[in-house]
């Protein structure tokens, strides 16, 4: 089983060349170092997320809906009446 593509590699790292790099002034071998560097990355990331059998398992209790409770919160709160912007509008500074 190959673990890297070689010809996505070399056209990733041709592309990134021709229209990125040149104009740059890098030349073509620390393109193809960096393009390798990144498959090596990927392959690594992968096997990391495949390792995991419930990437988010443990998300439920972080991701815990917020509300806000709005009664009794009248416009001179937000708006107080020195804060007058152009043509007497009103700013919140948001």
């Amino acid at each position: 089983m190959k673990r890297f593509n070689l010809k996505q590699i070399m056209k990733d790292a041709w592309r990134t060349y021709k229209y990125v790099a040149k104009k740059k002034g890098k030349t073509f071998s620390e393109v193809l170092k960096s393009t390798w560097k990144l498959a090596k990355l990927q392959v690594s990331m992968q096997k990391v997320m495949d390792s995991k059998s419930q990437p988010l398992s443990g998300c439920k209790s972080a991701c815990k809906a917020v509300t806000y409770d709005w009664t009794g919160v009248t416009e001179s709160t937000i708006y107080p009446d020195n804060n007058r912007g152009y043509l007497g509008s009103k700013y919140c500074g948001d």
